[in-house]
């Protein structure tokens, strides 16, 4: 009889984990509270047009690069990547963090290359969801002795629990009694801050549309979306000014005429890693449970699918 396997969350953590599972022989639930899949690959829709709220390009997609391999055993490389035009200004503060560290293991891809593909998030959302067991509207209360408790009244029980919540989300959602220890360390992590995006509808051919982002001072972000978009997407971590920062933009970009544009914030890279320190292993002290996610391990594309891979390893060892 195959082993079960619940995973909270169908972000790319949980998904990349859940399919890696299923391969290993695992029946996997997925619970996610949206109605679609994705987490922050799943674009933002402003008046039905897709704007990216936390896939714009990864590094590290070249033949042998990291991500490439991890890509490829998820059979992810057959879909419409393209190298796109070198990042000007790189790097930016991607990290939101003053490491070092980090600095070696996400910056050092991109310079190889920058990548993109063709339909956004939403492309490889749809691709890693394909062929899984996902429950929707299913968000989850309360975690106990192997039996996930929707708001619904739900109840799925399984051999482990994985959660790709952030680790504090996920403690807090746990009624088994957890090590002190524990939760102490969990205490003494530091968070990063959060995104500040523009969302800029643009007058069509008013600048030209560039497929690599643009870095201003190392505090700004300019990211085109897709060409038929006409959507120009400012980031900045923290709070922003929208006219200060589409005025920044114009700057660099003569010609711009913005139509309209719409604010939102999002997550940004969880807990701030300078040193291995930093960093929670897979399985918490309660065997069952385990955890995935950027907030584990390195952030963004690549840190995420590796701490799935990680996550993956660590359960069926």
């Amino acid at each position: 009889m195959s082993k079960t396997a619940v995973i909270i969350g169908a972000g790319l953590g949980g998904l990349a984990c859940g399919r890696l599972l299923s391969r290993k022989g695992f029946h996997v639930t997925i619970l996610e509270a949206k109605d679609q899949p994705g987490g922050l690959l799943r674009p933002f829709l402003w008046d039905g047009i897709p704007c990216e709220q936390g896939f714009h390009s990864v590094g590290g997609l070249g033949p042998g690069e990291p991500l490439e391999i991890l890509f490829r055993k998820l059979d992810l490389m057959d879909l419409p990547w393209y190298k796109a035009e070198a990042d000007e200004g790189f790097p930016f503060l991607r990290l939101n963090s003053r490491s070092d560290f980090e600095l070696d293991h996400i910056v050092k891809p991109y310079l190889k290359g920058v990548w993109r593909l063709q339909g956004g998030g939403a492309v490889l959302c749809r691709a890693l969801a394909q062929d899984q067991d996902i429950r929707y509207g299913a968000r989850v209360s309360a975690i106990e002795n192997q039996t996930v408790t929707c708001e619904d009244g739900q109840q799925f029980q399984a051999d482990v629990v994985v959660s790709s919540l952030s680790p504090r989300t996920t403690m807090a959602l746990l009624k088994d009694h957890m090590r002190r220890s524990y939760l102490l360390r969990l205490s003494k992590l530091q968070d990063g801050e959060d995104f500040f995006i523009v969302h800029c509808r643009l007058e069509p051919g008013c600048v030209p549309w560039k497929s690599g982002a643009i870095f201003l001072e190392n505090t700004l972000m300019l990211h085109f979306g897709e060409p038929e978009t006409h959507i120009l997407d400012l980031l900045c971590f923290g709070e922003g000014n929208p006219q200060e920062m589409i005025q920044r933009a114009a700057g660099r970009l003569p010609g711009l005429k913005v139509q309209q544009y719409c604010t939102q914030k999002a997550p940004g890279y969880g807990i701030l890693k300078y040193s291995n320190a930093d960093f929670l292993p897979p399985q918490t002290p309660i065997p069952w449970l385990f955890l995935t996610g950027q907030e584990i391990g390195i952030h963004g594309i690549l840190g995420t699918t590796v701490s799935a891979f990680n996550t993956s390893k660590a359960i069926t060892l």
